[in-house]
């Protein structure tokens, strides 16, 4: 049984998609890994479906255990690539 309340799983999602494109857009505007730390999963999962679509940024997951962290790398050619059309 799952209980949602007031829709928080879906608020939820919503805010960790808003994150993860937030910090895809900081990983292609530095041209740096941005690393999101202690990530579930569920929300790991979010974060990379997030940005699936995104050919600038790639993302990874790293560490041990139930949380890892989430890296957001800038694919520096496809950065390049746009910035310069």
């Amino acid at each position: 049984m799952i209980v949602d309340t007031e829709n928080y799983r879906q608020r939820k999602e919503e805010s960790l998609k808003g994150l993860a494109l937030k910090m895809g857009e900081q990983a292609k505007r530095t041209k740096k890994t941005v690393t999101i730390d202690s990530v579930n999963p569920h929300d790991r999962r979010i974060i990379h479906l997030a940005l699936k679509g995104d050919s600038q940024v790639q993302t990874k997951s790293d560490g041990e255990g139930l949380f890892k962290k989430v890296h957001i790398i800038p694919n520096k050619k496809k950065a390049d690539e746009e910035e310069n059309s």
